[in-house]
């Protein structure tokens, strides 16, 4: 403690100075904020008339579909815009003193942008709860309360579950596979949501908004506003995922994720929708990645030699199952419901689990797009179980290797895998909660007694590969609520892959100003309710 006082005391001018530069708006940033003024709504901000509140994240794709969304919302309601800035950083304590300190004097060039479109900020994740005594005892009844890590997962504030968000905040901000023990860190995590509750939903009784328009509903800086938002019955819309162009949120479905409980094996669609699906899907056999799986740095399917070592290897048991092992870090429930306390546990207890599978190959295979340590733990964990039958599947075998060896069971808590193995009549099996849940192709477990039965071959899974029903799934998750085509507007400002926070950004959106600032793109916003 006393060398990071003093590493403040001394070096708080290098950094504040620093800082200060890096938050300055760029002669780009300033031609992007001019451009920007095009979304700023002809509604003057109005408590009486009411608010659309919006989402300040440094992250200049979501800017520009923020933007877009609310100021349809506001033209369309006759309300102002404000905002809200999501950044939490400034709680991680005293090296942090000369960002709080500059951002009370000075605006950053994110807000320059923002309040070329909103009229003020009106609430900042990053300050304190005025009344901080009852923080600390609100904490500590919370933390009283908690008998075991997966506890985490059931605590609410005023009836408002919030548990899922502490717990996937903890594991991406910390970098964490899981929950142990309730640490100071989990125990900071909860006290950082508590002061941004409290102080969101004070902030609620202040201000008349009538809806949230954001980026993400997962975490404590995307997730509390947007369910608290939810519970005083304020609309959300949510433009944080490629699988629509906007989404409205419900109580019952507070997450970014397309709303799977929906989707139903009884729709009717037409043969060029189906048609549609067959060959977005079809494409991954390819290597293409496809808007569904945008997020992958690199194709599960790509044509790589086959290795005759894993055919053998194969061959060596009567049965061969494959369990594909998910990112860690990255919002174990975003889906909402799962079976395991997180994506970790989900592997670690399957295995255990299943230590004394008998006549069974068991392969695991890497996540190909995880955050750095998953391989590693991974492979750490099938070691330390020392169970022969337990064999390591890289990343880096391609999914078509897979599928040429025909496994007798392809095993994943959620993954998209369901659907690719199911076009090729490969039997899957998931946990509760997944996109798949409505649908046949997949068998879907409530229950981990049936989980680890259909793994040990005890119990036959469930699985229905009619193909027709497999592109109505697609279309229905993939293609129903996003824009079609690989030149359309969304595609081009997607086109970063997610690199989308510095001035080369800003240029690239400069030079196709014309598409993007401009009514023919607001209209894609025109059916927002």
């Amino acid at each position: 403690m006393l060398l990071r006082i003093l590493r403040v005391i001394f070096l708080f001018p290098y950094d504040f100075f620093r800082y200060y530069k890096q938050i300055e708006l760029s002669a780009v940033g300033g031609r992007f904020a001019q451009k920007i003024f095009f979304f700023k709504s002809s509604v003057p901000p109005s408590k009486e008339k009411g608010l659309v509140l919006v989402q300040m994240v440094k992250d200049y794709e979501f800017t520009i579909r923020i933007a877009g969304a609310a100021k349809v919302l506001a033209e369309k309601h006759k309300l102002g815009i404000v905002i809200y800035d999501a950044h939490w950083s400034a709680w991680k304590g005293w090296s942090n003193l000369h960002k709080s300190i500059c951002d009370k004097w000075f605006l950053s060039g994110l807000s320059k942008i923002y309040l070329h479109f909103g009229d003020r900020i009106v609430f900042r994740c990053e300050d304190k709860y005025h009344d901080q005594s009852f923080v600390l005892q609100k904490l500590n009844e919370v933390v009283g309360a908690l008998n075991k890590p997966e506890d985490v997962l059931t605590i609410t504030f005023e009836g408002v579950l919030v548990g899922d968000l502490i717990y996937d905040h903890y594991l991406r901000h910390y970098h964490q596979p899981t929950i142990t023990n309730i640490n100071e860190d989990v125990k900071f995590t909860i006290e950082v949501a508590i002061n941004i509750f409290y102080n969101f939903r004070a902030m609620l009784s202040r201000k008349n908004i009538k809806a949230l328009v954001n980026t993400y509903t997962s975490y404590l800086h995307h997730g509390i506003p947007a369910r608290l938002c939810l519970d005083k019955n304020i609309d959300v819309y949510s433009i944080g995922s490629y699988s629509y162009v906007v989404q409205k949120l419900s109580k019952e479905f507070p997450y970014h994720q397309i709303n799977h409980t929906l989707f139903s094996p009884e729709k009717k669609l037409t043969e060029a929708q189906l048609n549609l699906a067959k060959e977005k899907l079809t494409s991954r056999f390819e290597g293409k990645i496809d808007a569904a799986t945008s997020y992958m740095r690199t194709s599960a399917f790509s044509d790589k030699p086959f290795d005759e070592n894993l055919k053998r290897l194969f061959a060596s048991q009567k049965r061969n199952v494959v369990i594909y092992v998910h990112d860690f870090y990255d919002s174990p429930h975003v889906n909402r419901k799962l079976q395991f306390p997180d994506l970790f546990q989900f592997i670690r207890q399957t295995l255990i689990g299943i230590n004394d599978i008998k006549d069974t190959n068991v392969f695991i295979k890497t996540h190909p797009n995880g955050v750095d340590g998953c391989k590693e733990i991974t492979i750490d964990l099938v070691k330390s179980l020392n169970n022969h039958n337990f064999h390591i599947l890289d990343e880096n075998i391609s999914n078509l290797n897979v599928i040429d060896l025909r496994p007798d069971l392809i095993v994943t808590a959620r993954g998209t895998v369901c659907l690719e193995m199911a076009y090729f009549e490969i039997p899957t099996v998931a946990l509760y909660d997944n996109l798949y849940t409505n649908f046949g192709f997949t068998h879907t477990c409530s229950d981990i007694e049936t989980f680890f039965k259909i793994i040990k071959g005890e119990q036959m899974p469930v699985n229905d590969h009619n193909k027709e029903k497999i592109f109505s799934f697609y279309y229905q998750a993939f293609l129903d609520k996003t824009l079609h085509g690989d030149s359309n507007i969304f595609n081009t400002l997607a086109s970063f892959k997610g690199d989308t926070y510095n001035d080369k950004y800003m240029s690239f959106v400069l030079s196709h100003s014309d598409e993007i600032f401009s009514n023919k793109f607001i209209q894609h916003y025109s059916d927002i309710k």
